[in-house]
Order: structure tokens, then C-alpha cells, then sequence
């Protein structure tokens, strides 16, 4: 039997976009080795959802929270609106509705919002999966495909949406100034459809992937590695140098399962969908998988171009990929996302 397939990707990102020499005037770091977190990190520029004129560090808890209800609604409602112009839908055409963000909090969640602001029905099934930081689209993806299992004849989407510009933080600990200096503002979402569902996508990349499986690696002897804190109701990140080396063991550790469940070896993988969480983690990636730079090329790409939106990310790269490699049916695919927890999230991916 058929499995899920995606049909369409949409992305959408604030107006504004900074360079990395931007970036780094605003966050006013003026050591050698902070400035060289923004200028080494392999991203040329990132939106963010601050005014280039009149931006404050001193924003209070109030103000950052108005700044992430504003463009997370923005920015979902613009990213779902163009993967379903994609996929040739309209928004009542959705059955289920999946939605994540960790850089911040609604209630009513996003899901909920997003059916006033879209006109979604109202018989709308629905799931907020929230604080799963970097992996969570590929959770909420998860969840899409449980539901379209369960109802093979419905259609489906997931929208993830951080505005990481709402919860920076100004310190002296270094892993604030790292995370100052690659983290962004986006929204990706996409639709998808059950094996009975007729019709597929009409982008540019064609028909989209069947998702055949996925799986979840946990390590929680990390669980203090990364993540946020909340001092004063301020966002803080978490996020300790040593990530770097765990995330590329667990990604690599990760593919070998996903593959050896379905007598797959790493060579019948022709595109690679990997979470471009930095530029480190993206070569000790490459070491541990022996992937050549094509491979990692729509990764890179991304974290050139956006730089790190946590969970919205991996759905950049999916549509940077669908956009640029013309994938054929039959070939394989691997989308892996990383997270607090600490965990990895994958899918493997069928044309």
C-alpha cells in the first residue's frame, strides 16, 4: 500500500534581511572570538523580524511576546497559503492541520489561529506540537502521516514557525553569542496527501516524496545540553559547545537504522534532507556519513542564505532540494532533523 506523500512545499520569511556584518553591529560584540561566531558560521544573511531602524535590545517580556504572536500568524499563514497554491488546494481543502514552534507560546495555539485567520472548516482536525526545538517539524510531520494512514482519502499539512528574533538574549556566556549569530526567523508547511487521495503536486519539483518511515533516536543523558532557560520570563538558549559532536554521531547513528530497517545502505541514497543546523555540525555530518558536497549542497545552501530557523529549517532545505535536484521516482531520500532532548527525527523519503 502506498504511504503518505507530500505534495507541495511553501517557505516565507520576514522582510528584513541582515547581513552577517549587520547582525553583528546590532548585537554589538566587539571580541575577536564573538565576532568570529557571526563571521566564520558560513551564513551570508538571515531575516529577522526586527526593524533595521529602530530595533532595541531592551525589548521587554511584553514586547518580544506581541513581536512572536505577530509574525509566527504572519508568516504560517503565508507559508501554508503557498505550499497549497502549489499543490493546486485551498485552505478548506485540509483535513488535518499539524503546526510547532519552541521560540515561543500561544494560546490558542497557532493551529487555532490559523484556522480563524485562513477560514479553515471548522470540523478541522488538528495538533500543536510544542518545545521540541529544532526536530520538531519532523515530529509534526509524523503526526500528518499518522492521521493520513488512518484516513487515506484525507489531506493533510504541517506548518513549523520560529521567530528567533523574539528570544535572543544578551550575555557574556558564549552560547548566546553563538546562538546570536546563526539563528533565524521562517516558516515553512507542507501539504500532503493520503494513498487514496487523488492528485499530486504541480510545483517545479515535481511530484513530492511518499514518506515510507520514520524514527526517533533519544538520548537523554543530554538532556541538559540543549534547549532554553527562562531567567526573568526571558528567553535564553542552552546550548553547549560539545552539540557539535553528539548531533553528527546521532544523525549518522540515526540513517544506519532508518536504512538497515529496510535493507538500505547509505550509496542507495541519492538526496539527503539534513537539518542545517551550523557549519560544523553540517562537515562533521559530511565526515560521518562520507557524503559529497552535492549531497550536502541544498543544506548549505540554506544555512547560507536563511541560516538557522530551528524546526522551520529542514523544510527549507526539503523545498531547496525539490526546487534544484529534480529528483526521478524511485530514488531514495533521508530528511533528519536535530533537537533538545537530546533527540534526532528522520524520515525516509520514496519518489
Amino acid at each position: 500500500m502506498s504511504a503518505p506523500r507530500i505534495l507541495s512545499v511553501g517557505t516565507a520569511n520576514p522582510p528584513n534581511r541582515f547581513t552577517q556584518a549587520e547582525a553583528l553591529a546590532l548585537a554589538g560584540y566587539t571580541d575577536e572570538r564573538r565576532r568570529g561566531f557571526f563571521l566564520n558560521s558560513g551564513i551570508e544573511g538571515r531575516y529577522l523580524a526586527i526593524d533595521k531602524n529602530g530595533f532595541r535590545p531592551t525589548e521587554t517580556v511584553d514586547e518580544l511576546q506581541a513581536r512572536f504572536r505577530k509574525t509566527s500568524v504572519e508568516l504560517g499563514c503565508q507559508a501554508l497559503l503557498r505550499a497549497l497554491a502549489r499543490a493546486g488546494r485551498s485552505p478548506r481543502d485540509l483535513d488535518f492541520l499539524a503546526t510547532t514552534t519552541c521560540t515561543g507560546r500561544l494560546c490558542p495555539s497557532l493551529d487555532a489561529i490559523l484556522i480563524r485567520e485562513l477560514g479553515l472548516r471548522s470540523d478541522l482536525q488538528r495538533v500543536h506540537v510544542g518545545d521540541t526545538g529544532c526536530a520538531s517539524a519532523i515530529v509534526a510531520l509524523q503526526q500528518a502521516c499518522n492521521h493520513l494512514r488512518a484516513f487515506p482519502d484525507h489531506l493533510a499539512a504541517i506548518v513549523a514557525v520560529e521567530v528567533s528574533s523574539t528570544s535572543y538574549y544578551l550575555d557574556d556566556g558564549l552560547e548566546t553569542a553563538v546562538a546570536n549569530a546563526i539563528f533565524a526567523d521562517g516558516a515553512g508547511a507542507a501539504v500532503m496527501a493520503g494513498a487514496s487521495h487523488a492528485g499530486t503536486s504541480v510545483t517545479g519539483g515535481g511530484e513530492g516524496p511518499e514518506v515510507v518511515a520514520h524514527r526517533t533516536l533519544v538520548r537523554p543523558e543530554f538532556l541538559d545540553l540543549m534547549g532554553f532557560t527562562f531567567p526573568g520570563g526571558y528567553q535564553r538558549i542552552l546550548l553547549s559547545k560539545d552539540i557539535r559532536h553528539i548531533a553528527a554521531d546521532m544523525l549518522a547513528e540515526l540513517a544506519g537504522q532508518l536504512l538497515d530497517a529496510h535493507g538500505l545502505t547509505r550509496e542507495d541514497v541519492r538526496h539527503w534532507v539534513l537539518h542545517s543546523a551550523g557549519r560544523r555540525v553540517i562537515e562533521r555530518a559530511q565526515r560521518q556519513l562520507h557524503l559529497s558536497d552535492g549531497a550536502l549542497a541544498p543544506a548549505r545552501a540554506v544555512l547560507r542564505q536563511y541560516g538557522n530557523m530551528s524546526s522551520a529549517t529542514v523544510l527549507f532545505v526539503l523545498d531547496q532540494l525539490l526546487q534544484t535536484a529534480q529528483p526521478r521516482s524511485g530514488d531514495w531520500g533521508l530528511m533528519i532533523a536535530l533537537g533538545p532532548g537530546f533527540a534526532a527525527e528522520g524520515a525516509l523519503l520514496r519518489w
